[in-house]
């Protein structure tokens, strides 16, 4: 009887090692996705951040050119602020004439502003969205897999999570990008925002960040999953280049005009002379003041800059989780 006991209690101390084990496995691999995922994000962020800024400020250059233009009456939107003429360009120029003028108007490092809060931005985003995908496709399989739309769920609930969580963020990022000619810095920005719209200013434009964010990271990561395993026998870095740049493609192409409104709502309330409007009104006002086409404002260096970021961040994840920080 003792030794039935000794066994016993020997075998409940190897289940509970086991479990400790376990639970210490699913820490390390969530660790190891936030990690994996924030410096994907990052170096992915740093080497198209040039185009990144052009898509934006094609995207707002409309909007902001009525506050220019109220400006150039007297109105005091920004010290020095760039003229309508020199705003409007960037809602139609070319790519190479865009990344001229932004280093012709501002210089050279003009092409990375903002780059450091897209850091700050994209490091927890992106090591969310991987955290969660993972931790979607490791603890529920079959229903990621099997289910209706079960292979879009991974990519749509990851989207949401990083969006809500890293969103004050993505405001002051936007903010800074579109503006031409100052140079304020994270605190400083904070504070100006909190002072004139309140909390609520830091999250202007969410219910259209999740419109735009969700469908497309959730088609990005159904895409490239789809064409990961469709490419299994290639070799494995080219294979998530290649998937990784398409299923951005994808993911972008089908949400920018709702990007497009996204973005506009953000940088509202950066000047006295800049318009109030929600989204439905914005859209209304894009309709009427620019047709269809005003949907797509800077969707060629979007196209440019996704294929590569996107390529980029998945290739980084995949190549770090096997070199660096697998568990």
């Amino acid at each position: 009887q003792p030794h039935q006991v000794s066994e016993g209690c020997a075998a409940a101390l190897r289940r509970t090692t086991s479990r400790a084990w376990a639970r210490t496995m699913d820490v390390d691999k969530a660790v190891s996705s936030l990690l994996n995922g924030g410096v994907a994000g990052c170096v992915a962020k740093t080497l198209t951040a040039p185009l990144s800024r052009l898509t934006v400020l094609a995207q707002t250059s409309t909007l902001l050119d009525q506050a220019a233009l109220l400006s150039a009456h007297g109105a005091n939107l920004h010290s020095g602020p760039p003229s309508a003429t020199s705003r409007v360009s960037f809602a139609t120029c070319s790519i190479g004439r865009g990344l001229v003028d932004i280093i012709n108007r501002e210089g050279v490092a003009a092409l990375w502003k903002g780059n450091l809060l897209t850091c700050l931005h994209r490091f927890p985003y992106t090591g969310i969205k991987f955290l969660v995908m993972e931790s979607c496709w490791r603890h529920a399989p079959k229903v990621c897999s099997s289910a209706p739309c079960g292979p879009l769920l991974p990519g749509a609930l990851a989207g949401g999570v990083a969006v809500v969580l890293c969103y004050p963020l993505e405001v002051v990022r936007t903010r800074c990008m579109a503006d031409q000619g100052s140079s304020q810095r994270l605190v400083a920005c904070l504070q100006q925002i909190l002072r004139q719209e309140g909390v609520t200013g830091m999250f202007r434009g969410i219910d259209m960040a999740l419109a735009v964010t969700v469908p497309s990271v959730s088609i990005s990561v159904g895409v490239y999953r789809t064409l990961c395993d469709r490419w299994s026998d290639g070799p494995p870095m080219a294979t998530s280049f290649m998937a990784g740049g398409l299923s951005g493609i994808a993911g972008s192409t089908l949400t920018f005009p709702m990007d497009v409104l996204r973005r506009r709502l953000q940088v509202m309330s950066m000047g006295p002379n800049l318009p109030r409007r929600g989204w439905v009104r914005e859209a209304a006002h894009i309709w009427h003041a620019e047709g269809a086409l005003g949907f797509w404002r800077g969707l060629t260096p979007e196209l440019a800059k996704v294929f590569p970021s996107v390529a980029i961040t998945f290739m980084t994840f995949e190549w770090l989780r096997v070199k660096l920080f697998s568990p």
